[in-house]
């Protein structure tokens, strides 16, 4: 974990991030073990402060009235799978947040030891078209 906070504490200075990037954090998982790996990830992102982390325990169903969020991680209950969730795949997102993307993934291999693997929308289509989704609902940036 220390290497992450390191690495996005450097990210933050090379982006000159004025304001953190916002982070849905949903936790589905059924087990103590992945929740306090969840919480542990969590901690350790905002000690970066590089990012703003909201956590909930279901997707939003209803359209989202509040700020939306740059990125949502999706940790499902079963599986070998984590979904990053962003407005669109990473190879096109604009400078940093590519930087930013590959730093939430390595934070997910550290805090997991490779028990769960990250799916973006440009690797698997059920994240793709959940990110559409949230897109529809005002939940990521990008939205009505």
């Amino acid at each position: 974990m220390r290497a992450l906070i390191v690495a996005m504490a450097l990210l933050g200075v090379v982006a000159g991030a004025s304001q953190p990037v916002r982070l849905l954090i949903v936790d589905e998982t059924e087990t103590v073990e992945e929740s306090l790996r969840i919480l542990a990830l969590a901690r350790a992102l905002r000690a970066t402060e590089v990012f703003s982390v909201r956590a909930l325990r279901a997707l939003p169903t209803e359209p989202w009235k509040e700020e939306p969020f740059l990125f949502v991680l999706l940790f499902p209950a079963r599986g070998p799978y984590v979904w990053l969730l962003s407005p669109a795949p990473v190879a096109y997102l604009p400078d940093p947040l590519p930087l930013v993307y590959a730093g939430l993934v390595d934070g997910v291999r550290q805090a997991f030891g490779g028990a769960r693997e990250v799916r973006g929308s440009g690797d698997d289509l059920y994240p793709f078209l959940l990110s559409l989704h949230l897109l529809r609902l005002g939940v990521l940036v990008g939205g009505p």
